[in-house]
């Protein structure tokens, strides 16, 4: 096994458990993993190329044959490809749940539903990923990143800090998209392309928003994370703060969920490369000039 030196920002071995219980909680709870897998697989569809192999990485609720286009569910059918489904829980343990057991240049197609926000070593990760893949091998993946549950860590930071002097983290660090298409780039990736979509959820009230991240598997994981329960002058301010702050008239509450979608290609001699500096047939200088010139009547 090869050692990761990468931070260690969350609890793998609490992340696992949130994962089991998450898998047999109610289907409701699942909305925003559901949402999720649709669009990454909607982007399935814009891909002409021929697969034999894929593999499945992160939660896919229900069968992930469903997401899959027409044309690679036929290609099931008639038995002309091969999925690996490793999703949900890859990792059974803490010690191997940052490491896949993927062999190199294995596959076609590679699929990460809902889980690179909760991996400590995320280049270390996407480098796994690129190594797995055969030459001109696609990676689609999506994570939460951005502005994601803005309105519950404020309230939680206002209600902790007011009450009791200091905060501790409970809402997850997540990825900034300005950084994903540089973290697949530095994972050797080609044709970086990361883009993110703002899913907005009305809740009748935060108790019913925590109740969802619970059940989705989202509860807290970080390491520095407090060990105690949280006290209720704290749980109560802050669910007093989303409200007033971020509450409407009748009580109910908005939760942003930034959806980050990562895209990367495997290198090979048929892809489009940039050209070299200097080769290009006219300068700048030289176009600027011309659009400088007036127009004759």
């Amino acid at each position: 096994m090869v050692d990761s030196f990468a931070p260690k920002v969350f609890d793998g071995y609490a992340k696992h458990l949130h994962t089991r219980r998450a898998r047999h909680s109610d289907p409701r709870h699942h909305f925003l993993h559901r949402e999720v897998a649709e669009r990454l697989a909607d982007r399935l569809l814009d891909l002409e190329q021929r697969f034999e192999t894929i593999a499945v990485l992160g939660w896919w609720p229900g069968s992930v044959r469903e997401f899959l286009p027409p044309r690679l569910q036929q290609a099931l059918d008639d038995g002309q490809l091969q999925l690996v489904d490793l999703s949900f829980d890859y990792g059974t343990a803490e010690a191997d749940s940052e490491f896949l057991p993927l062999r190199p240049a294995s596959f076609d197609l590679i699929l990460s539903n809902m889980a690179l926000h909760w991996v400590n070593d995320l280049p270390g990760m996407l480098a796994q990923i690129h190594t797995a893949l055969r030459p001109d091998g696609v990676f689609l993946g999506s994570a939460l990143g951005g502005e994601t549950l803005h309105e519950l860590r404020a309230a939680f930071v206002e209600a902790e800090t007011r009450i009791s002097g200091g905060f501790s983290p409970r809402v997850s660090p997540v990825m900034d998209l300005r950084d994903a298409a540089g973290l697949l780039q530095r994972a050797g990736f080609s044709l970086p392309v990361a883009d993110i979509d703002r899913v907005m959820v009305s809740y009748q009230n935060p108790m019913s928003l925590l109740e969802d991240l619970r059940g989705m598997g989202q509860s807290n994981a970080v390491v520095g994370r407090s060990p105690r329960l949280t006290a209720r002058r704290v749980l109560f301010g802050a669910l007093e703060h989303y409200i007033t702050v971020f509450g409407d008239d009748s009580g109910a509450v908005p939760a942003t969920f930034d959806c980050l979608f990562l895209s990367g290609w495997a290198p090979h001699a048929s892809q489009q490369k940039p050209l070299r500096p200097g080769s290009a047939e006219f300068s700048l200088a030289e176009a600027l000039a011309a659009e400088e010139q007036p127009l004759k009547s």
